[in-house]
């Protein structure tokens, strides 16, 4: 029996969304018509696999859904999942500063793994979903599981791409300050303009008429600060697939060139992202949501898998990059207890 589902709650919204049905990655679908309604899920740099837990998506209240959950079998492996060391870490950094040097790419987004042992508790992953959402009211937090992906948790606050009525909307979040007194410099300066310029460059291929984009501002997750800067455009419903496919991965978690940067990582990086820097987000028959899969964890049997990532240029520093991956680990680690 698929008892795939998806609990989640939309940015700035107090209403929680679920959907249950069977999960299956769809035939290639041109037409956003096509899709059918239900939860969209794709992996790492495979923009163009797309799965979907198929079913109506409805309004729930908070207590039908913990119920649901305590009441749920899941089917979940035991993983022998490791951590990414600081030493694979550092290696993978400055070998991707190495190809920055010979001008391989000008950008790539190093990730890694932090692997804790627990045992299975709903009880437990009951409340830590429950606290994400009091905690985190401006990003899209998610519990979704399938036979296919596993169980997945996370708070992101990132939206790949926005649909309805002929109008995207899509923003470019690159950049990141830890600490409360750290000064933006030109390193994160650079990351913003870089993947803001990917993606005004692809909506271009693809809009009808002016892009409108938004001036540059703060934006925060949980302690963290990002440089956030918003996209809109008109876009016919036939290129919206064409468009989601091209803009995904974004430089904020791939790098840029695009191609250049994603094929080296998929080549090198030690551990498999699965739905990391994927996308997420619901579909009905009018609109669309996409977020890129951030600030998420995968929750086995026995495990619970970490993800994070940090942009790479030639002014970064390992120690301060590794720092930047355990506080986006935070994010929704420090709710785990």
């Amino acid at each position: 029996m698929d008892n795939s589902f998806a609990i989640f709650r939309e940015a700035s919204d107090n209403q929680i969304y679920f959907c249950k049905g069977s999960c299956e990655k769809l035939p290639e679908i041109k037409e956003f018509q096509n899709l059918p309604e239900g939860f969209i899920l794709s992996p790492w740099a495979k923009s163009n696999e797309i799965w979907c837990i198929s079913g109506s998506i409805e309004s729930v209240a908070e207590n039908q859904v913990f119920d649901f959950l305590r009441d749920i079998e899941f089917q979940l492996n035991s993983t022998q999942s490791l951590s990414i060391t600081y030493n694979e870490f550092e290696n993978e950094v400055l070998k991707i500063q190495k190809e920055i040097e010979v001008q391989n790419f000008e950008k790539a987004v190093a990730s890694r793994i932090d692997v804790t042992s627990e045992t299975f508790d709903i009880e437990k992953i009951v409340t830590w979903f429950q606290l994400l959402l009091e905690n985190h009211q401006n990003a899209f937090v998610s519990l979704v599981y399938t036979s296919e992906f596993g169980l997945w948790i996370g708070a992101t606050p990132e939206t790949l791409i926005s649909y309805e009525n002929d109008n995207v909307q899509t923003m470019s979040l690159a950049g990141t300050l830890v600490n409360e007194n750290d000064k933006w410099s030109s390193k994160e300066a650079l990351e913003q303009s870089v993947t803001s310029k990917f993606i005004h460059e692809t909506l271009e291929q693809f809009a009808i008429g002016i892009i409108e984009p938004t001036s540059i501002n703060e934006s925060t997750s949980g302690k963290l600060r990002h440089l956030k800067s918003g996209f809109k455009a008109k876009l016919e419903a036939s290129q919206l697939l064409k468009l989601v496919n091209a803009i995904s991965p974004t430089p904020a978690v791939g790098g840029y060139p695009q191609k250049e940067s994603v094929e080296w990582l998929l080549k090198n990086e030690l551990h498999n992202r699965e739905l990391f820097t994927g996308f997420i987000g619901p579909k009905t028959n009018h609109k669309l949501l996409l977020l890129v899969n951030l600030r998420c964890a995968k929750i086995t049997q026995n495990q619970h898998l970490y993800f994070a990532g940090c942009g790479i240029n030639s002014g970064s520093e390992v120690q301060k990059e590794w720092l930047e991956t355990e506080a986006k680990m935070n994010v929704i680690r420090s709710y785990w207890n």
